[in-house]
């Protein structure tokens, strides 16, 4: 079964037929008047609700995002911190999430704003960003030998077979001295590290005493 799958903390929570919400993936080649079963992945901490549905895109288009609406309900449950379900997760996690039972949660006292009254319109700031690092990838890469090619294909390659094995996106490759910190990207400033751990780390440097 293929699975429509929408998360959001800056968007109100679907709560029945007629709901709409909005997501930067576009329906694929043929799906666009199809309807398919959604989950929609509600967080706000410290909860984490999942609504499950069928969305229908409306052919809106609201900035570069693409609206939906549902088109069927089921519920909405509790997925109490199981942060393993989030919009990148495995195509078995989401079966996991459609067909798994939950604690229901009454949503008969909640209503989901129109898409137009809570939508952002500076929601592509995060690609500037992901440029800007980029660019700075680029300009921070020296010229490498084939043997350190290698190196840094086997780097990501570890990366991207655990988070396969995981079913979800568990480990980043880290520079061990930050880029903006000056850091190389080069197979020696290197390494394959939990995702928790890159994302507390930030741009600061890990004391090498504490690990902290």
């Amino acid at each position: 079964m293929k699975f429509r799958v929408i998360q959001s903390n800056d968007h109100g929570l679907l709560t029945k037929v007629g709901d709409r919400t909005y997501a930067r993936r576009k329906p694929a080649k043929g799906e666009e008047q199809l309807e398919l079963p959604t989950l929609f992945i509600w967080v706000k901490k410290p909860m984490r609700y999942l609504a499950r549905c069928w969305t229908r895109w409306t052919g809106e288009v609201l900035g570069q995002d693409f609206v939906y609406e549902v088109t069927q309900f089921r519920e909405v449950i509790d997925l109490q911190g199981q942060s393993c379900f989030h919009q990148w997760c495995s195509h078995q996690l989401r079966q996991e999430m459609w067909m798994m039972s939950g604690q229901v949660v009454d949503v008969s006292q909640e209503s989901c704003p129109q898409p137009k009254a809570v939508y952002e319109a500076n929601r592509q700031k995060g690609v500037s960003g992901l440029l800007r690092r980029k660019a700075r990838i680029l300009a921070q890469s020296p010229a490498l030998s084939e043997d350190e090619k290698v190196r840094l294909n086997h780097i990501y390659g570890l990366r991207d077979s655990l988070n396969q094995a995981e079913g979800r996106i568990s480990y980043h490759v880290d520079h061990i001295q930050p880029l903006a910190a000056g850091g190389m990207h080069h197979p020696d400033n290197l390494r394959v590290l939990a995702a928790l751990e890159n994302m507390r780390k930030g741009a600061r440097l890990l004391d090498t005493a504490t690990g902290q």
